[in-house]
């Protein structure tokens, strides 16, 4: 049995989803006096948010969810958000159960039968997946192993995994993302060989995000992530020069009108959570 409060991260173990989910993330509290809340920042890992026995509300004006305990403990809602720009408040209060699938780029492609406009009209919104899925995964408990949990989530996933065979926006993101956000469409036109209008279609149809706004939370994840990761070695002018800002009033401009903070106020803030890229602010350690 798992213990009663924990946030744990783990790597898939099946080799096709290796290729797809960069980890999955278990949080759970029994407490019905628990509160918790933090904040999280744009990332091209989109995340499939799994809560059970829980209500949400979703306030798509204020980037907020409020997630309270609900009187049906079976009740499963599915949440998917796509990031682009903006800081995101999670408000927790009473007991809970969270399940994270923390997909690579176009790793959610591989488990929807349409298009993620067809099942997507905002950023951060509740989806429906097929019946196999939510039929495997009623079977999850908290109390249940963090591997059992695992066990039957990867079953879950594996029940729907499909082709998705988008060769050019697959270039296209892997183009973006090696070079840090910093290609420009034309270069992409080449190395995909469609044009800037299908590219468009494309990123709309499946990412929900026009090039240039996946361009640039590209850029600023890489360099959240760099900072973090490197923040007893390097200043913010060495951030801003790694993750190909013009200069360090650039980077810090730029983050500053997602998080509303200065990279020197907000970055001694956030913690790292398990030994993944996954960085919350808890609100109640300011």
């Amino acid at each position: 049995m798992q213990k009663d409060n924990y946030l744990i991260t783990q790597k898939p173990k099946n080799e096709q989803l290796q290729k797809l989910v960069a980890y999955f993330y278990f949080h759970a509290a029994d407490d019905t006096n628990h509160s918790e809340a933090f904040s999280f920042y744009p990332n091209y890992l989109h995340a499939l948010t799994i809560y059970k026995g829980n209500d949400i509300i979703i306030d798509t004006i204020k980037k907020t969810s409020n997630v309270t305990t609900s009187i049906n403990k079976d009740k499963i809602t599915y949440l998917y958000t796509i990031n682009l720009k903006d800081r995101y408040q999670v408000q927790m209060e009473g007991s809970f159960y969270k399940i994270g699938v923390v997909f690579y780029p176009l790793g959610i492609n591989h488990f929807i039968s349409k298009p993620l406009d067809a099942l997507m009209h905002k950023n951060f919104q509740s989806i429906k997946l097929d019946e196999s899925f939510e039929n495997i995964l009623s079977n999850i408990s908290k109390d249940q192993s963090i591997d059992e949990q695992q066990q039957i989530l990867e079953n879950a996933l594996l029940s729907i995994l499909r082709p998705f065979e988008e060769k050019a926006l697959h270039k296209a993101i892997k183009e973006i993302v090696l070079s840090n956000g910093t290609i420009k469409v034309d270069e992409l036109q080449k190395i995909t060989s469609v044009s800037r209008k299908t590219l468009l279609r494309l990123f709309k149809k499946h990412v929900l995000s026009s090039i240039e706004d996946y361009k640039k939370m590209v850029m600023f994840r890489n360099s959240l992530n760099y900072a973090l990761q490197n923040k007893e070695l390097v200043n913010l002018t060495d951030v801003a020069l790694f993750n190909m800002y013009y200069d360090q009033s650039h980077f810090i401009k730029h983050f500053k009108s997602i998080t509303n903070e200065t990279p020197k106020t907000l970055l001694p803030k956030i913690s790292q959570i398990g030994n993944e890229d996954l960085y919350w602010h808890f609100l109640e350690d300011q």
